[in-house]
């Protein structure tokens, strides 16, 4: 095998790692989560969509638009509603654990639970 040889195939090897052997696979995440305890009648949570869509689910002051992950952080950004003004916001959560039907995340040192709708 020639040195222009050899470049070449680590060349691709390093290329295919790249795309296939660091995926930052989101799919996992897609759906509609609900928050464990709910507390009452009415469930809140959050749907994650693909393309980096967000939707709040029965959160009277905060509207989610749009999500992204790297790694074990999750990021959800919007507007929270106040009586006199509109802000815009993105909360930053550590992963702590997901499976197919649930989800667990950390912010500020509190712990929130979540099971897939």
């Amino acid at each position: 095998m020639t040195l222009h040889n050899k470049i070449g195939f680590v060349f691709v090897a390093v290329a295919l790692f790249a795309v296939c052997g660091c995926s930052d696979d989101a799919a996992e995440y897609i759906g509609t989560w609900r928050r464990i305890p709910a507390g009452d009648s009415i469930y809140r949570g959050f749907t994650l969509g693909g393309n980096g869509i967000a939707a709040s689910v029965n959160l009277s002051t905060t509207q989610y638009n749009t999500w992204r992950r790297k790694r074990d952080t999750l990021w959800l950004s919007g507007k929270r509603f106040t009586d006199t003004s509109v802000v815009p916001f993105t909360d930053t959560f550590l992963v702590k654990k997901i499976t197919h039907d649930s989800l667990v995340l950390l912010s500020d040192k509190k712990k929130m639970r979540f099971a897939r709708e």
